[in-house]
């Protein structure tokens, strides 16, 4: 499992200048933690099962118990996804090989956990899409300082064949917020108004030069 994301994820928040009116986080009520495969890494780990699949192994820790888990895992190139029960805290899927897939993990009692992200290596696709795009600043669920009318969206983007073209921004203040700016080279738009006391809600479609797209999640910040 090769892991670089998070070296440059510091990177970016220092060279990019994350927004100092970033006041806090708000707490979820997240209490599955995954471990395995990776968030935002090439998963070459696993059991060749045929040229374009292979068997991997997801896990995760769960201090609570909350079992039954459901495994929700979404093939992002096909934007297709499918659930899988387990009673343990690990279950083993037959995956496509040379796609990027997201997962995330429920239990009862409504416990769930993040969103992860990783690709499965192979020679499946001759043309890997660009992982979904991550909040760098605001992060999901912060609040902000209204120190001016403006705020600054900052994300990462990252795309195994280092070819990503641009960005499609879309931004407002309902939970399916439309298309704001199209083709932004940067990953960052800066000096959006705003308005304190609102919710605003947005996301990154990331495209690359094979004419692939990526969807990241929504996200959202409050302006005090």
């Amino acid at each position: 499992m090769r892991k670089s994301l998070f070296f440059l994820l510091i990177a970016t928040c220092f060279s990019c200048g994350v927004d100092l009116d970033v006041l806090d986080i708000l707490g979820t009520d997240q209490t599955i933690a995954l471990t395995f495969p990776e968030n935002d890494s090439e998963c070459t780990e696993g059991t060749i099962v045929s040229d374009t699949q292979s068997e991997l192994v997801f896990k995760w820790l769960d201090e609570n118990n909350s079992s039954p888990y459901t495994v929700h895992l979404t093939n992002v190139l096909a934007a297709s996804t499918e659930t899988y029960d387990s009673n343990e805290q690990e279950l083993a899927i037959i995956l496509d090989r040379g796609v990027v897939y997201s997962w995330f993990v429920t239990g009862k009692l409504n416990t769930s956990s993040e969103t992860w992200n990783f690709y499965n290596a192979g020679p499946g696709v001759a043309s890997t899409i660009p992982l979904p795009a991550i909040a760098i600043s605001p992060v999901s669920g912060a609040t902000i300082s209204q120190t001016s009318t403006t705020v600054n969206l900052i994300w990462q983007s990252e795309d195994e064949d280092n070819d990503i073209i641009g960005h499609d921004l879309y931004f407002g203040e309902t939970d399916d917020p439309e298309i704001f700016a199209a083709d932004i080279l940067e990953t960052r738009f800066d000096a959006i108004e705003v308005t304190s006391g609102k919710v605003y809600y947005w996301k990154v479609v990331t495209k690359d030069s094979n004419g692939n797209e990526s969807t990241s999640p929504i996200f959202t910040f409050t302006v005090a």
